[in-house]
């Protein structure tokens, strides 16, 4: 049936040119020659990327642009008979913005002379109207760092957990060569990427052009390389067992690979990793556990067809593959009653793209994307709600027998199609159309037990559990188109665009009913069903950049932002099976609305030096319609069983804040960067449960505004890179995070609040967080085509106690003193790596 309905679909996009761009992927490439000494401008000059079939020749101005080009690193050449070929190394091609070269060619006293430049780039791209951080293969290769979103974490205005500006985690989008790989139904990235993967990494948190949709905080773009002209090969081992105790017992075996299949028609790459590990609690679970206890296994591959200079096909493959045991302090002597966890996600893509003219192109792409995660051993049959496990009597510490009643099969396949068609039709006005077609297949089968507890954690034991089980199965689509224009008059940019979405839920919603039973007690039943609607949205977004006078920039940038809620928010409970038992707890809501921001920002950036820019930003966000649980009574209803929760569009947030960057390029041997964020974040809920929580604790829902968990103040990261890149080096990372509110309510057993204080959410704060970390490398020949680096990478050198929660009585760990309060302390991992062959 789905793939009936997404051939249809690609049919009517390909006819209607409605589907949208293949984003985030491919630069321009533009420049001007002239001849040195005259200035005059030269006609004709052949302007050619190595190792490609892509290339320009000069205009009457001495002008050249080339279009549609990979995000990457080249070597470009600059060729004219009778003056100096120029070679400029290490070109940096950004995805969806303009590299410029500046060239005067010197005529040619000797033949055969050439002149090699090592190109710079700009310290402001002045085609960037809106909050954009770029970084380079080479960066990431110096980072202290193990995956994307540590990357994304060191970034202006975003905070740990992943909440940029304010926003929840759940609200940022993640691309790899611009197509989603995003869990529908749970939110985050579904897979993980090996570090030779990490081509570029671009983090969008402000203005995102009408071509990006689904995201309401911030867009984080993952470029895979192509494949090079000439093959390379690498192997990375790391292992962190340089301290005993102060150890996850962890290792990484990485292997990459690219090169030519076919000349220069045929180019490929693949990268894969491995990653073992016994976790930071391996004294308490390799008695129970066969090391490795976690396993991690990520593979991506690349085939890019260059057919002729205008025609080029990609077809790529990304898999994802973890096996974990999770570990919960209160359960450390039964840790074998936690149910394993394993998740498992593939994407197979297929990329077309065709120059039709030197200002002309348009992008078809297909992608089919698969995640499934299971939860517990065996058939969901196995879980009998009345063998609830055990607790050590009468203390309730820890959990001494019995197995966690939860068990999940969840499976989502994503087909996904797009069209782009982008055309400079002036000088100075590129416009660009299209739009998206997503179906989804998803089926989740959740059998989970959950013993009733109070505010503090107690369970309460003479109470039977609550029944949060689930199944549903559901295939629901969304589309949209978009116009974009940009104006780049070579004084201003201006960019425009307008979103249109549609969303069909394909599902009904029960309509509930209050019986009377007997006296004043009622019970729900359940009398019709009513189809959900369709949603639709427009999104419009306007970016402005200008020169204040020279080495200043200002840009502005506002605009609507809509998200699809998360898949189990719309729902959860809503299976046949369920509903012909009748009401359940917690309730999916098919008809929930988008969840809507509105936002804009100004940004400052002087230029102090030619290697040093500071930049100022201000931003502002409004929320409405976000997820929240609303608990539902009969009027007159004595018994608390009687009502049920389900999810709602209710609370709003909003949050503000201002961002300074400080960077330094590299030069004299030396870079640097340096962000300070400060941030406030309000609403009145903090995750998408909290009614529902609230009912059950027997508290009063919130009603008034306050700080949201995730309200980090004062964030600054630093960065230090002292050495030669292409030899050795050390980077130094400083990240100081001020404390975060937690809510404060203590109780002498637990069980009865003092009535004497109103529980306020979030009215205390924790502890200010600070880390250092550190990498050293050294490059150097082994042999003759062998390359071997050597690094040393410590992560929280200073081995400093870390609080991440406390509990309601203001006690790190709670009773327990549970250590997972803190956050890891030092580790320190070595690695080695060998590169055969040509090197960069």
């Amino acid at each position: 049936m789905i793939p009936k309905k997404l051939f249809l679909l690609f049919s009517l996009i390909v006819a209607c040119f409605v589907s949208p761009a293949f984003s985030g992927t491919v630069g321009i490439l533009t420049g001007t020659v002239v001849e040195k000494g005259s200035s005059a401008p030269m006609v004709g000059v052949n302007v050619i990327l190595t190792g490609t079939k892509m290339g320009a020749a000069t205009d009457l101005s001495g002008n050249f642009i080339i279009r549609n080009i990979p995000a990457g690193i080249y070597t470009v050449k600059i060729m004219m008979m009778g003056y100096q070929r120029q070679i400029f190394k290490d070109v940096r091609i950004i995805a969806d913005f303009k590299t410029t070269l500046s060239i005067e060619l010197i005529e040619e006293a000797v033949r055969g002379e050439e002149v090699v430049v090592t190109a710079e780039r700009p310290l402001i791209q002045p085609d960037v109207t809106s909050s954009i951080h770029f970084v380079s293969k080479s960066k990431i290769d110096q980072l202290p760092v193990t995956s994307f979103e540590e990357i994304m974490e060191l970034q202006p205005g975003v905070s740990s957990g992943g909440h940029i500006r304010g926003g929840r985690a759940t609200e940022v989008l993640y691309l790899i060569d611009g197509i989603p790989i995003q869990q529908s139904m749970e939110g985050g990235a579904a897979g993980g990427l090996p570090r030779g993967a990490l081509e570029e990494i671009s983090l969008q948190t402000g203005g995102f052009n009408a071509e990006y949709g689904n995201a309401m905080s911030g867009i984080l773009n993952i470029t895979t390389p192509t494949g090079s002209d000439f093959h390379q090969l690498w192997l990375r081992a790391v292992d962190d067992r340089v301290g005993y105790e102060e150890s996850n017992k962890w290792s990484q075996l990485e292997l990459f690979l690219s090169g030519p299949v076919y000349k220069d028609l045929i180019t490929y790459f693949a990268s894969s990793d491995l990653t073992l590990s016994d976790t930071r609690w391996w004294q308490d679970m390799r008695p129970v556990f066969d090391s490795p206890i976690n396993q991690n296994f990520n593979f991506i591959s690349k085939l890019n067809f260059s057919f002729t200079p205008n025609i080029r096909l990609i077809v790529q493959g990304l898999f994802s593959r973890s096996d974990e045991h999770p570990y919960e302090y209160r359960w450390r002597y039964n840790l074998q009653g936690l149910p394993p966890v394993k998740k498992q996600s593939h994407r197979l893509s297929a990329i077309f793209t065709q120059m039709l003219s030197p200002k002309t192109f348009y992008t078809i792409s297909l992608s089919r994307f698969c995640v499934k995660n299971r939860l517990g051993q065996g058939d969901s049959e196995n879980i009998d709600a009345d063998q609830i496990f055990q607790y050590d009597l009468p203390w309730f510490y820890f959990i001494t027998s019995g197995s966690r009643l939860w068990w999940q099969d969840a499976n989502e396949i994503n087909y996904y199609t797009k069209f782009n068609f982008t055309s400079q039709i002036f000088d100075v006005c590129e416009l660009k159309f299209g739009g998206e077609g997503q179906f989804y297949d998803l089926s989740n089968d959740i059998v989970k037990y959950e013993p009733k507890k109070t505010f503090w954690g107690r369970p309460i034991l003479d109470e039977p559990p609550y029944n949060f089980s689930s199944s549903y199965q559901y295939s629901p689509w969304q589309g949209a188109a978009y116009l974009q224009a940009k104006v780049d008059n070579k004084i201003f940019v201006t960019n425009f665009g307008v979103r249109y979405d549609i969303f069909d839920p394909g599902a009904q919603r029960p309509v509930i009913e209050w019986i009377p039973i007997s006296g004043e007690d009622y019970e729900s039943q359940i009398k019709d069903f009513v189809p959900a609607s369709k949603k639709t949205q427009i999104s419009p977004r306007l970016g402005i950049s200008f020169p204040i006078r020279e080495n200043n920039f200002f840009y502005f940038s506002f605009g609507h932002f809509f998200q699809i809620p998360l898949f189990d928010y719309l729902y959860t409970g809503l299976g046949s099976e369920q509903l012909k038992k009748g009401v359940k707890l917690l309730y999916g809501n098919p008809d929930l609305k988008p969840e809507h921001t509105k936002a804009y920002e100004f940004s400052y950036q002087h230029i102090l030096s030619t290697d040093v820019i500071a930049s100022l930003t201000y931003f502002k966000k409004e929320i409405f319609g976000l997820i929240d649980t609303k608990t539902f009574l009969a009027s007159d209803s004595k018994t608390e069983d009687d009502g049920f929760a389900q999810f709602v569009n209710l609370p709003a947030a909003n949050s503000s804040g201002i961002e300074i960057s400080l960077e330094k390029r590299y030069s004299h041997f030396f870079s640097g960067k340096l962000n300070y964020t400060y941030m406030q974040a309000k609403g009145y809920s903090g995750n998408a449960e909290q009614g529902m929580n609230y009912f059950m604790w027997g508290f009063e829902v919130p009603n008034k505004e306050y700080y949201l968990s995730w309200d980090q103040r004062h964030t600054i990261n630093a960065e230090l890179f002292i050495g030669d890149p292409k030899k050795y080096g050390i980077n130094i990372i400083w990240r100081y995070h001020s404390p975060r509110p937690y809510t404060y309510y203590p109780s002498r057993d637990a069980l009865v609040p003092d009535l004497k204080i109103k529980v306020e959410p979030n009215n205390a704060r924790m502890e200010n967080v600070s880390y250092l970390d550190i990498k050293m490398n050294y490059r150097f020949q082994l042999f003759k085509n062998i390359k071997t680096t050597l690094y040393l990478d410590s992560r929280n050198l200073l081995d400093r106690l870390n609080v991440l929660w406390i509990a309601s009585d203001g006690s790190i760990g709670g009773e327990l003193g549970d250590p997972s309060a803190w956050d890891i302390g030092r580790r320190v991992n070595l690695g080695l790596k060998l590169e055969f062959g040509r090197h960069r």
